[in-house]
């Protein structure tokens, strides 16, 4: 049985891939010839040739196509999910194509994330007593506070999505850990739609990883974001629901702060962005240069030096929190949060050296 559903799992990633490719390769044609391009502004859209954004859709066909074959086996919940995944990839079909309002694209992120948050009862249920919550977190705090945790997530999932390939691999990266999980603790039918979606992922990357011919866009970017956020919620509930996870994770306390590390990355550099924009005054949404992906550009890495250099120290933190089960959950989060700082400290002081070179140079 574990053997056949290995095969079912590897055939999931291998198909969505070769209809992701096929659709984004059809994609090439359409907007190449339409001329449906993202142009560079010379401070975040870098790239040195007009790049069509709507690679997304190909990652949608391939994962909607696949992850089909597992709906009958998953749980109710998975209309909910789709009809919110439908809503973001719309949503950023009309923002890649339009340059949709901020205030609209968030509107429509707060309904897609409730949407399944509420109809499919998926919300944060406990965080294991940390920070004072008690056991259980109450109806009404625990459906704002996933509500708002998704919408915040779906933005820091696209906010990373700033060089070639970064936030296709996270993304691989961490559904697959996700994909992994869930096979592992007999949550077949959820490990099968992750790895559909895994695939679908690697379909983008063939034509995403630098030079990029083309970019996931905001059609991408959030729904993958979404689904990651969800999953990862119902990972944690899951704790609580089956007995396999203790295998795995300690504690409820533990398995919060494994989902906390693997997600922490791209949330640490947000929340350091937002904070570092506030302080000069200007919106937290304005885009600049501060994040950690263009700090390494401007270090002198390339776009795939950058990303090795993220994952690879996602995977350490990701690591690093799993080892450390039997210390304080605390100590685990500073230890985590120290490692990411550490790292963010010596890219900021290569990036200096380099902004200093090249000035000299001039």
């Amino acid at each position: 049985m574990i053997h056949l559903l290995l095969i079912y799992y590897i055939a999931a990633i291998i198909l969505s891939a070769a209809i992701s490719i096929y659709s984004i390769r059809k994609l090439l044609f359409i907007t190449r010839k339409r001329k449906l391009y993202d142009i560079p502004d010379d401070i975040r859209k870098i790239h040195g040739a007009e790049i069509p954004t709507l690679g997304g859709i190909g990652i949608f066909i391939g994962y909607v196509i696949v992850a089909a074959f597992f709906w009958p086996r998953a749980h109710y919940f998975m209309p909910f999910i789709l009809a919110s995944t439908v809503i973001l990839f719309f949503t950023g079909i009309y923002d890649d194509i339009m340059n949709m309002r901020p205030s609209k694209k968030l509107v429509a992120q707060l309904i897609a994330s409730f949407i399944t948050i509420y109809f499919a009862d998926i919300r944060i249920e406990s965080l294991g007593g940390l920070f004072g919550t008690g056991a259980w977190i109450p109806y009404w705090p625990g459906l704002i506070l996933t509500t708002l945790g998704c919408t915040f997530f779906i933005n820091v999932f696209n906010f990373i999505d700033g060089i070639d390939g970064l936030a296709g691999v996270l993304a691989s990266l961490y559904l697959g850990i996700l994909g992994c999980v869930f096979a592992r603790t007999g949550h077949q039918a959820i490990a099968g739609i992750s790895f559909a979606l895994v695939g679908a992922t690697l379909g983008l990357l063939y034509y995403n990883i630098s030079p990029a011919k083309i970019y996931m866009g905001d059609t991408g970017s959030m729904f993958l974001g979404f689904t990651i956020f969800i999953f990862s919620v119902l990972l944690l509930n899951g704790y609580n629901e089956t007995p396999y996870f203790s295998v795995y994770f300690h504690s409820p306390q533990n398995a919060l702060i494994f989902i906390v590390a693997m997600l922490f990355l791209p949330i640490f550099d947000a929340i350091r962005v937002f904070i570092l924009r506030a302080s000069r005054g200007t919106s937290p949404l304005k885009a600049d240069r501060t994040h950690l992906h263009y700090y390494l550009l401007d270090a002198g890495f390339t776009h795939t030096q950058s990303v090795l250099v993220i994952v690879g120290t996602n995977l350490l933190i990701i690591i690093l929190a799993y080892l450390l089960q039997e210390w304080n959950p605390y100590l685990n989060l500073f230890s985590i949060t120290m490692l990411a700082s550490l790292v963010l400290l010596i890219i900021y002081v290569l990036r200096q050296k380099n902004l200093a070179k090249q000035k000299g140079a001039l």
